[in-house]
């Protein structure tokens, strides 16, 4: 029995043994990610294509394909696609985004086999049915619009076009005229053409060599593209915009910029000084825009790592009177950082909470999948997550303050501010 008057014991981080992956490649020549994990009869099965939205013609064909896959099959209605799997104790996502489509299943290892025949008809013999078509097109057109009614899903569309341009996949936005002008026929088209493009395979959990055949052979039945992901040119806007007019007692601000991808070998350490800056409750922005100014309830900063591209952002809903106020107390914050070093103790306090961060994504075997697929997906080897562990483990106050000097305060920066 724990003993809850006795300490806990304490180890240092740098002595956690990672659980082991591997990587293998199938006979039809589709990687495999396999995290084994028998504690417990789960299996997690995710499919990823190399289809969203950023091999599209016309926008919105991608989100429309993956929304349809669930539409029904030759043999089973969309409700009976649905009942199927809840019948089995199954749950099955399908996502897509500019970079990827994927499709996730979650299921037992006792109805992984039946789960696995749903999932081939749903690839294999899709019906494509004109009113479920209709019934998706009409909801996303809601949905949209209700999410640009709101200021921090509008601001986020107008600073992706300010950062990347209007005509870059990661600077379009869906909106209600592409959902309406997409074309069962468009859609019936992308699948049959690009959907299934270089596709990568994810196991983890109770995965045996039984339930490998049975995925090898759903994947020996699709017809697999490797076409080559088309190029489009970055039209950075680095300036401060203001957008005024929205009917709100709050502002909108998004500030960011361009940066250093996961391959570069300073990455860990400009993440872990952003996080300093903005990307916890001990923050510097917190603490100054927050706690001291009460200018905002929260503020964060963060590097996404999109598939073509990688920035930084800082984004915060605002008083409105006090904007511009705001805006200026970010810079200061941000020169304040980069001119300098942070004390002993506050780069110790971060560490210790980036080190009980980690810890936290590994607790189950989808946790612990889901971050070994991050890097499956990016093409990065193990050692990236040891090496992230190394950099926490030794990053100096001083290296903190030349992340933020080189690749925040000195870099092109994009700010918009929505009124």
């Amino acid at each position: 029995m724990l003993d809850r008057t006795l300490i806990p014991h304490a180890y240092s981080l740098s002595d956690f043994q990672l659980r082991t992956s591997k990587i293998v490649r199938l006979e039809n020549q589709v990687d495999c990610l396999i995290v084994s994990g028998d504690l417990h009869p789960i299996c997690f099965i995710e499919l990823i294509f190399k289809s969203g939205g950023w091999f599209e013609h016309q926008a919105g064909t991608a989100y429309m394909t993956g929304k349809m896959l669930l539409g029904g099959t030759l043999n089973k209605t969309a409700e009976e696609v649905s009942v199927a799997y809840e019948t089995l104790g199954s749950h099955i996502e399908i996502h897509t985004s500019v970079d990827y489509s994927s499709i996730k299943l979650y299921t037992t290892k006792k109805h992984l086999g039946q789960s696995l025949n749903l999932l081939e008809e749903l690839l294999c013999s899709p019906s494509f049915p004109l009113e479920e078509f209709n019934i998706n097109k009409s909801i996303k057109a809601q949905l949209i619009k209700s999410q640009l009614a709101k200021n921090p899903y509008f601001a986020s569309i107008e600073f992706n076009k300010l950062l990347f341009g209007n005509v870059h996949p990661y600077g379009k936005s869906l909106d209600v005229f592409a959902i309406e002008q997409c074309t069962l026929d468009e859609t019936v088209n992308f699948f049959n053409t690009k959907f299934t493009n270089e596709p990568k395979l994810i196991l983890g959990g109770a995965i045996g060599n039984k339930e490998m055949d049975q995925i090898n052979q759903i994947l020996n039945k699709l017809t697999i593209f490797q076409h080559a992901t088309p190029q489009f040119a970055l039209n950075t806007n680095s300036q401060h915009h203001v957008i005024e007019g929205q009917a709100s007692t709050q502002a909108s601000l998004r500030l960011g910029g361009i940066t250093i991808n996961r391959s570069h070998s300073d990455i860990h350490k400009l993440n872990i000084a952003v996080k300093l800056l903005g990307g916890f409750f001990g923050s510097r922005l917190m603490k100054k825009i927050r706690e001291e100014k009460g200018l905002t309830y929260g503020i964060h900063a963060a590097i996404s790592h999109a598939g073509n591209s990688s920035y930084w952002t800082i984004s915060s809903e605002l008083k409105r009177e006090k904007s511009a106020e705001a805006l200026n107390e970010i810079h200061g914050a941000i020169n304040e950082l980069a001119h300098n070093y942070p004390s002993n103790s506050e780069t110790e306090m971060l560490k210790n909470f980036l080190r009980g961060k980690f810890l936290g994504s590994m607790n189950t075997i989808l946790d612990v999948t889901s971050v070994y697929s991050s890097l499956f997906i990016n093409n990065l080897a193990e050692d990236f997550l040891k090496d992230y562990l190394n950099t926490l483990n030794t990053i100096q106050s001083r290296d903190i303050s030349e992340m933020i000097q080189k690749y925040v305060l000195s870099a092109p920066t994009t700010s918009l501010m929505m009124l």
